[in-house]
């Protein structure tokens, strides 16, 4: 595995895990930047944060399974 592909996973995963702690807008921030650096040098990495993207703005809100209907 290469070194961008290495940190590009490390990224990823903090990405999600700052998602998860309902910092949502900042991970999709970084994750667009991320996205936009690596595009045209290293486009599968730059894919990874495609699918960051869709998975921090198609995910349920942190704490919303805990709400039950009335």
């Amino acid at each position: 595995m290469t070194t961008t592909a290495s940190l590009s996973r490390l990224l990823d995963r903090a990405l999600r895990e700052l998602g998860a702690a309902g910092r949502s807008e900042s991970a999709c921030r970084i994750a667009a930047q991320a996205y936009a650096l690596l595009e045209k040098r290293d486009p599968a990495a730059a894919e990874r944060f495609t699918g960051t993207l869709h998975h921090l703005t198609c995910a349920p809100p942190p704490g919303a399974g805990d709400v039950r209907p009335s």
